[in-house]
């Protein structure tokens, strides 16, 4: 008995244990462009009463800016296929850019469906963007391929635009609340 007090007060009394510098970065396939800390901004997407995947927004900048690198990071609660992602993705930017023409969809669709995988639940995908690059993509830290750049804009304004169908996350993501 005496034993698990003192070890107890032992536990209680030390110093907290300091948090390696791997958890305190952004995440290895991003850390060569991006060097903050933490996420800029982070919220959820929930599928009826199911947490589809949780988001975070990586950059340096003091917000979000094509003009500056940045990424979103999304782990997912729940799987997916590829066609859903891209179906999903392609909606989406509709929304975003209803200017958005059949021939760039057509562009687009081919593109998609070679950098998203199908996921399951705790699956992370991350996009990329670099100024005047291409938009990388990565599956649980490895590499799945690019998108032409001309669609950055629409495709990040998923979750970043004030056209976006998830104003809430936006908003988290952004820090605008």
């Amino acid at each position: 008995m005496v034993r698990k007090i003192v070890l107890l007060t032992l536990l209680l009394c030390a110093p907290p244990l300091s948090i390696s510098g791997a958890a305190l970065a952004a995440p290895p396939e991003i850390a060569s462009t991006i060097k903050a800390d933490k996420p800029y901004g982070e919220g959820h997407m929930n599928f009826l009463f199911i947490k589809a995947y949780n988001a975070r927004f990586w950059t340096d900048a003091a917000g979000w800016s094509m003009e500056q690198p940045f990424a979103m990071e999304i782990t997912y609660g729940m799987g997916f296929d590829t066609s859903e992602l891209v179906e999903r993705t392609i909606k989406e930017m509709k929304n975003v850019d209803p200017g958005l023409d059949d021939a760039e969809i057509a562009r687009l669709t081919p593109q998609l469906d070679k950098v998203y995988p199908p996921v399951k639940s705790g699956d992370r995908l991350m996009a990329l963007h670099a100024p005047g690059k291409p938009i990388a993509f990565f599956h649980n830290g490895a590499p799945t391929g690019s998108i032409d750049n001309a669609y950055a804009k629409d495709f990040f304004g998923l979750w970043l635009s004030p056209n976006t169908s998830s104003p809430s996350l936006h908003a988290k993501l952004l820090k605008l609340k």
